[in-house]
């Protein structure tokens, strides 16, 4: 009874750890002294309060009543809502990161005793708190507007959770972009990035628009409804928990296994996926959710794969000491640490899982999501994805032995984007360019695959990129029994000969 109570009392203490996280109190007390935040926050109440002072106003001078106006004041502050927490909160927490990641404010992220993940999620949990701050500003506005004709207080509550959620996830992005280890010139660059495509915003205002125009409460009957809202709070929870993931590996220090908690989140990602591809799938008797779920992970395979062809291959001595010593166990752990090799393997694993059970689903369910085209058109881009990723490897370790590891995903995106634009080029200085010439076979270019009108040419691409992946894993199949050589825990230590006793 006292081991329980003193191991309870152990989880207590390391939860309250968690809870008083101080990153947060750090994070708000500068935001509080800050005139950033509060100049922010006083500039969007003068905005909402001229908005709605010009929306009665206008009303007043009406000769007839309006029975939209609150409907059309609510919709004016979502507008200024959506843009102000968009635009302003997700860039002034990517700022207070990538400021602690230069070369001269890395105290925070290398010296303390924090651990990666609570440092992520004190900056999280401090934009969500600032995201709180805008919100509740704004929430006696949206509560008027409840009072007015047009708008009912579970839509404008439904509304505001559903932006919350979004905004959010805008700020687990902008942690991730300022957490890349780049240079101030290409973090600023991606800063003008992100800004453009917080646009993408439009679409959850969009959607407002018609919760709002709809009703809320003539949804909540419809079973289907609370289906995809949960479907679209889970995917937004699970983008969000793969940017935490990636900006925790991020900052982690390079002799710490990054790999594990990527692939791990994202297997259960995938499994969850796919346990709700088939139930969606029995639920409809159609197909569609399981070929949503099969072009979704060939599309993050994409990515996945330049990430991992550009990890060392050298293990640290902290991750070999983690290595487990039975051969059965060391098979499994291969494919869940650092290095290229095992990264390859668990890539390969999950397309081919996911290629067989999606085949098999279609094949049992009517309305098939994919047809045999589709099908040999995704092998196909499949086989020249990683036959481009291999040759990069070969390429890498053939010639810039000496350059960091991230040079083969570089390596890769050239011999794909070379391919791609050389043909063209040579055909234009030849004066031979046309949309034919285009639209005709070109083996080795990944695009002309989808794009050819000709369904027979997939056939010769289909035999030219299985024969060059077969070439590729000849070439680094020396490479990779020597990785699966070197996976294994270091020795123990000899114990030191004893000293000689003086005569």
């Amino acid at each position: 009874m006292t081991a329980v109570l003193s191991r309870m009392r152990s989880h207590f203490a390391h939860w309250r750890e968690w809870e008083l996280n101080p990153i947060v109190i750090k994070e708000l007390r500068q935001g509080v002294r800050s005139w950033t935040v509060t100049g922010m926050l006083l500039l969007f109440l003068v905005v909402l309060f001229i908005a709605s002072l010009g929306f009665l106003i206008t009303e007043s001078l009406s000769v007839n009543a309006s029975v939209e106006l609150g409907g059309r004041m609510f919709t004016t502050f979502v507008v200024i809502l959506a843009g102000a927490s968009v635009f302003f909160i997700p860039l002034y927490t990517g700022v207070r990161v990538a400021s602690e990641r230069q070369a001269n404010g890395l105290d925070l992220l290398y010296v303390s005793t924090l651990s990666p993940a609570r440092i992520i999620l004190g900056k999280f949990l401090c934009s969500a708190y600032i995201v709180l701050l805008f919100f509740s500003a704004c929430m006696p506005f949206m509560a008027f507007t409840s009072l007015l004709r047009g708008v009912d207080m579970p839509t404008v509550l439904f509304i505001l959770a559903f932006l919350f959620l979004i905004v959010c996830a805008a700020n687990l992005v902008a942690i991730f972009l300022a957490c890349l280890p780049a240079s101030r010139p290409f973090k600023v660059l991606f800063a003008i990035a992100g800004f453009f495509l917080s646009f993408w915003i439009i679409l959850p205002i969009g959607f407002s628009f018609f919760i709002m125009r709809s009703g809320i409460g003539s949804m909540m009957s419809d079973p289907n409804f609370w289906i995809r809202v949960f479907l679209t709070a889970l995917l937004a929870v699970g983008i969000g928990g793969l940017f935490f993931v990636l900006s925790v590996a991020l900052i982690s220090p390079p002799s710490a296994n990054r790999a594990w908690p990527v692939r791990l989140y994202l297997t259960a990602c995938w499994l969850l996926g796919g346990g709700l591809a088939l139930g969606w799938c029995v639920r409809t008797g159609q197909s569609d959710g399981m070929g949503v779920w099969t072009y979704s992970t060939f599309a993050l395979l994409v990515p996945a794969l330049l990430v991992t062809i550009s990890n060392s291959d050298q293990f640290s001595f902290r991750v070999r000491r983690k290595i487990p010593g039975s051969r059965l166990k060391r098979w499994g752990a291969f494919l869940c640490f650092n290095g290229a090799a095992g990264g390859l393997c668990w890539l390969v694993l999950l397309a081919l899982a996911t290629g067989a059970i999606a085949f098999r689903a279609m094949a049992r369910l009517p309305g098939g999501a994919l047809d045999d085209d589709d099908w040999r058109k995704l092998i196909t881009l499949a086989l020249y994805v990683f036959a481009y990723s291999l040759t990069a490897l070969f390429l890498h370790r053939t010639f810039f032995p000496q350059r960091p590891a991230k040079l083969a995903g570089l390596l890769a995106v050239l011999l794909v984007a070379g391919w791609a634009l050389l043909p063209p080029a040579i055909l234009f200085f030849i004066n031979e360019l046309s949309w034919k010439t285009v639209d005709s076979l070109q083996l080795g270019n990944i695009f002309n695959v989808e794009f050819n009108r000709d369904s027979g040419h997939v056939v010769y691409h289909e035999y030219f990129a299985a024969g060059w992946l077969l070439l590729a894993v000849a070439l680094n199949l020396k490479w990779f029994l020597r990785q699966l050589q070197n996976f294994h825990p270091p020795a123990a230590a000899e114990p030191a000969p004893p000293a000689e006793r003086p005569a």
